[in-house]
């Protein structure tokens, strides 16, 4: 009987650690946050994970772990931006958000601008050199120079995180950045790949610029615009987990890897 009882002790004590120990996770977990950064961060991973991640690194939205955030450097403008959306970029407006909702999303964006900051290893001097000999000027801009086949990387570092950028130089077909316009092709895949097949046997290979029910549009890599009807075309091969843009796994080292993305995340992070 005795031993029994022992027994039952011994489970109650572990028990009691064990609950001890879950309370502990879950406040460190919380980070001490205060009850609006917390709810904040309800509202974070219920609609901005998507695009930012879901510890706010960043995803095809920009790394939200910086010292400043340039549409949003303080608190009114924080609510604009997520109220209104940023015209020109992937950032929705949030009509349904309100404006005490705001207040707890900048709550919790603030702590995770001081949690980790990021700061990729790579020489962004000799990064921009491995810029300029790597041909990226052939079909992307920057700062006044280049071509805009591809996007434009002025200020590239502001709206992708350095994993994102890294893995667009290694397999850039994996990786397509999705429009998150609301009014305008919500999902939408950027820069895809399309080879069309007029009637006549013509195969035309571009981007796709845009695409409703009827009609296609594309540029190819001499930035010649085309639009046709889909019902006069032969095909449509849309060509996803491929880009016009090649890999530079083999043609570039690790370090020069390292130095690129160093180079191309400093931009608009200066």
């Amino acid at each position: 009987m005795l031993k029994k009882l022992q027994i039952l002790i011994c489970i109650t004590i572990l028990v009691a650690v064990a609950s001890c120990f879950n309370n502990n996770q879950k406040n460190e977990a919380a980070g001490n946050l205060s009850d609006s950064a917390l709810a904040g961060k309800k509202l974070f991973e219920a609609t901005c994970v998507r695009c930012h991640g879901m510890d706010g690194s960043g995803l095809t939205g920009p790394s939200l772990k910086r010292a400043k955030l340039v549409h949003a450097p303080d608190e009114v403008a924080f609510i604009g931006v997520v109220e209104g959306g940023i015209a020109g970029t992937g950032m929705p407006s949030n009509w349904a958000f309100t404006d005490d909702d705001c207040k707890q999303l900048y709550a919790y964006v603030s702590y995770l601008k001081n949690q980790g900051k990021e700061t990729p290893a790579g020489d962004t001097a000799v990064g921009r050199l491995v810029y300029a000999r790597s041909g990226c000027a052939n079909c992307h801009m920057m700062n006044g120079e280049g071509n805009t086949i591809g996007p434009d990387l002025s200020e590239i570092g502001a709206s992708r995180n350095a994993a994102y950028l890294r893995q667009s130089l290694i397999d850039p077909g994996a990786a397509l950045p999705e429009s998150t316009d609301l009014d305008n092709g919500y999902g939408f895949s950027l820069y895809l790949p399309v080879k069309i097949t007029t009637a006549d046997g013509k195969q035309i290979t571009g981007l796709r610029i845009n695409e409703d029910t009827y009609t296609i549009q594309l540029k190819d890599a001499s930035n010649n615009y085309y639009s046709f009807n889909k019902d006069e075309l032969k095909s449509i091969d849309k060509q996803y987990g491929q880009s016009l843009m090649p890999s530079f796994k083999t043609t570039l080292t690790d370090k020069e890897i390292e130095n690129l993305v160093a180079y191309l995340y400093k931009s608009g992070n200066q």
